[in-house]
């Protein structure tokens, strides 16, 4: 079995309890085993694996169990994986000294303390569930991405059953708009998903090329397909490539947790969010996901 030494503090417990939305089929999730299920696409390769929290907040460690772990070539790719998906090496003792000279924020460091953002396994998946995700409420963004998942009728046996995978760029791309429509997403909505997996599954894009390049490269790559925005851009670097100081000062979600933290009378607009977020650099993806945490109440 492979293990993770996180950098803590690091609460894997909590980070299982507390996710944005609704989990989605394709992760199993027991926060009572405080573990975590997920099917990778690696080299073409679907391959299960389960995570489980332990030592402490302290000194954590995660457990990795898959396939032939610790022997199959994609192993190193796996630990990889899911040291991003967890954002295992972020600093949060920096951003919390950055932030706590404001005590507003106090109340929500302390109930949050050791939490580190959920990211995305792969990055197609995370800018399909992004796409889906514009202007939509998280729990029908979610339906609508489980019936997607439904559509791909992909699974992989682990444990003592099966578990679904996320459909791939060609699967996605075979689909048509009527397909879409029929499963509750707008003409405009399906004609992004299906084009964007077009997009790929043709090679026009390179994803993990966006890896390397700095965060204003990656805008320049993506904003020119349809369907894709600003808000969208800045959603993928920070839930798809996991870069460390992204605001997306429009989202409304992000504005109305300042109006909440600071019990402001009215919601701040994109530029004065940018203007507040500016003390919180370089940790304003951080400050993002903990704002957005405060919208589903402290624990």
């Amino acid at each position: 079995m492979d293990v993770i030494r996180p950098t803590g503090p690091f609460d894997f417990g909590t980070m299982l309890k507390r996710p944005l939305s609704r989990p989605s089929k394709v992760a199993v999730i027991d926060p009572e085993t405080s573990s975590y299920t997920k099917a990778l696409r690696i080299n073409r390769r679907v391959i299960p694996v389960t995570v489980r929290g332990g030592g402490t907040v302290d000194q954590p460690l995660l457990l990795l169990d898959y396939p032939g772990d610790g022997m199959i070539e994609e192993g190193s790719e796996i630990r990889n994986r899911i040291q991003q998906m967890f954002s295992t090496h972020v600093q949060v003792t920096e951003f919390y000294a950055t932030v706590s000279s404001d005590p507003a924020w106090m109340p929500l460091l302390n109930a949050l303390f050791g939490l580190r953002p959920m990211r995305d396994a792969d990055l197609f998946e995370s800018m399909v569930r992004i796409i889906i995700g514009q202007q939509l409420n998280v729990q029908f963004a979610a339906a609508l991405v489980e019936r997607l998942i439904d559509m791909g009728e992909s699974f992989v046996a682990w444990g003592d059953g099966l578990l679904p995978v996320f459909p791939s760029p060609e699967q996605i791309a075979r689909l048509t708009y009527a397909q879409l429509r029929e499963r509750s997403f707008s003409q405009r909505k399906a004609e992004y998903v299906i084009d964007f997996a077009r997009i790929v599954a043709d090679g026009k894009i390179d994803l993990e090329t966006l890896r390397g390049m700095p965060d204003e490269q990656v805008h320049e790559q993506l904003i020119s397909f349809r369907g894709i925005g600003r808000w969208t851009v800045e959603c993928f670097l920070l839930f798809g490539l996991g870069r460390q100081d992204i605001m997306p000062a429009t989202d409304i979600g992000v504005q109305n947790a300042l109006q909440k933290l600071y019990g402001m009378e009215y919601r701040p607009k994109d530029e004065e969010v940018r203007n507040m977020a500016e003390a919180w650099k370089p940790f304003r993806s951080l400050a993002t996901y903990y704002l957005w945490q405060s919208l589903i109440g402290l624990l």
